[in-house]
């Protein structure tokens, strides 16, 4: 027995300084389980599933940023299977931020609709898909890469059809289901190629053999393959076209604090992964000494990517009435702008990293989420206020908001002109900002500017047809008796937009130092050395 267990080896036991990265995963996981077992000991369970989520976001939230200044941080964990750096760091922070603005949300939407005993369910679900994105950041690892992406899509499934009632929620859930789980499939037969090419799960090794060349014949084909694969697998979260015909129905069918919660955080984490996997890669290839013509080619297929989604986006909100479609439309033509900035990220390793690691293209990104973090908040806050209210996702029962809630109606206005991108709110800075850095690289990086620029023309009317209903549009509906809870958030998020136009400083210094992505050691070795570890591991 004792020679069996000598040959099987000790079980792999990860030791405090392994687990104090990932604190704020640890309280999500905590907090889930808190969640499941409150209806044993409280009656009215909704409400207290509700206030158990939010502390613990919160302890997340600051456990997280106690990590930060932590030592042994930076780095791989848990063999491999994990990193940390700086830029998986804001992420985490945002989306907590952004998930504690979601469940305050809850209070003021669906908490007196929601059948008593659903409570725990919606919560844990919501909880689990919030580890799954968070996890989706700090993964530079084949299997680790499926199972975040799976374990935040699987509990958003569910999430987009929980009102068990609605008949357009179940078929929006069953849409979404099915456009993912096809996704998901081809995801994973390309990842399948890449581990079947190459003999290793570890994306940067994956880099550096692509640039040793270490592939066999027909390699190139399949390598394209697998590319294509890994592309269609984050391109649905991404709701990139021609993957995100689920979007609009998804939003248009859940609840709105699911939409909410979907619009952002599904595509932010989504993004993040991109950056990480394709960076990482790119890294690995930049040692190759031909390298530039791949990296230009997946730079442009991500660029081109970004403006046709950015383009079908606003295009396909230009028809719309229902305030979720429309918004679904915008949070489309969003991930499109910040999809120009990733292809930037795969350029050659001397203009994606400095010494630091710093990349101003991820600190664009980093900026342009966080403000759209607050714009799409505020704005589905103030659509769930009215809804509460006339019943109504309607854009024409907006008709004469200016004096029926007129604080309702000026921050609806601060949201729509910001996420136009007009002055004086911090939608303006990060969407000038996005564009100044993709001007400064030149060449073809300009034509990305000008369709940019063309559509935040287009985008023009539809944001400003919902503010001209809100004023011009004569009503004789009674005044509005908003939620105070509900109205204080889109209060505190117009306040945010304002107030980072006017000091954007400290964001834009955070973001500096925290766009900075940790390059694995594997990335850090020459394609002769990746090359041999490659094999030995393929043995």
């Amino acid at each position: 027995m004792t020679h069996l267990l000598a040959a099987i080896g000790l079980p792999y036991i990860p030791g405090w300084d392994e687990l104090r990265p990932f604190a704020a995963d640890l309280w999500l996981i905590v907090t889930i389980v808190a969640v499941l077992i409150t209806p044993f000991f409280i009656t009215r369970s909704n409400i207290a599933c509700a206030l158990v989520a939010l502390a613990g976001v919160t302890l997340a939230f600051l456990s997280q940023l106690l990590v930060r200044n932590s030592p042994h941080v930076i780095g791989e964990h848990f063999r491999g299977l994990l990193v940390m750096d700086q830029f998986a760091m804001l992420w985490k922070l945002l989306l907590l931020l952004f998930v504690a603005g979601v469940i305050l949300m809850w209070f003021t939407t669906t908490a007196s609709n929601m059948h008593e005993g659903d409570g725990p369910e919606f919560f844990a679900l919501l909880l689990s898909a919030t580890l799954g994105m968070s996890l989706m950041a700090s993964t530079s690892n084949l299997l680790m890469l499926v199972l975040s992406v799976e374990m935040a899509s699987l509990p958003s499934y569910v999430l987009a059809g929980f009102r068990k009632t609605h008949r357009i929620g179940a078929e929006a859930s069953l849409k979404y289901v099915l456009f993912g789980a096809v996704t998901s499939a081809v995801m994973i037969y390309g990842l399948s190629f890449l581990y079947g090419l190459y003999g290793t799960l570890q994306v940067g090794a994956i880099g550096h053999a692509m640039a040793a060349g270490a592939i066999g014949v027909g390699g190139n084909a399949l390598l394209a393959v697998a590319l294509l694969g890994l592309i269609v697998g984050i391109g649905f979260k991404v709701s990139a076209v021609p993957f995100h015909f689920w979007c609009p129905d998804v939003f248009e069918g859940a609840s709105i604090e699911v939409t909410t919660f979907l619009s952002v955080a599904s595509k932010g984490a989504a993004l993040v992964l991109l950056i990480r996997v394709l960076t990482t890669i790119a890294a690995g290839l930049g040692f190759a000494p031909h390298a530039g013509m791949s990296l230009a080619a997946l730079a442009g297929v991500i660029g081109v990517m970004g403006a046709v989604t950015c383009t079908v986006g606003n295009l396909g909100a230009l028809v719309q009435t229902n305030i979720k479609r429309l918004l679904a439309y915008s949070s489309i033509a969003h991930a499109g702008y910040m999809l120009c900035a990733v292809s930037l990220l795969v350029r050659h390793k001397a203009t994606i990293v400095g010494e630091d690691g710093n990349s101003i293209a991820a600190q664009a990104i980093l900026l342009y989420l966080a403000v759209y973090l607050f714009m799409n908040l505020g704005a589905f806050t103030v659509a769930a206020l009215i809804y509460r209210q006339t019943g109504s996702e309607d854009i024409t029962h907006y008709a004469g908001l200016s004096r029926r809630s007129p604080l309702a109606a000026a921050c609806m206005t601060v949201f729509m002109f910001s996420l136009i991108g007009l002055p004086p709110f911090a939608g303006f800075v990060a969407k000038f900002n996005l564009m100044w850095v993709l001007g400064t690289n030149g060449g073809w990086w300009w034509a990305l500017v000008a369709v940019i620029g063309l559509n935040t023309i287009f985008s023009l009317y539809y944001y400003v047809r919902v503010v001209k209903i809100m004023y011009l549009t004569p009503s004789d509906a009674p005044a509005l008796n908003v939620n105070p809870l509900g109205l204080g958030l889109a209060v505190a998020c117009a306040a945010a937009l304002v107030l980072l136009f006017i000091g954007l400083a400290p964001l834009s210094r955070v973001t500096t130092n925290y766009g900075k992505l940790y390059l694995t050691s594997q990335t850090q070795q020459q394609p002769a050395q990746s090359t041999a570890m490659i094999t030995g591991e393929r043995r």
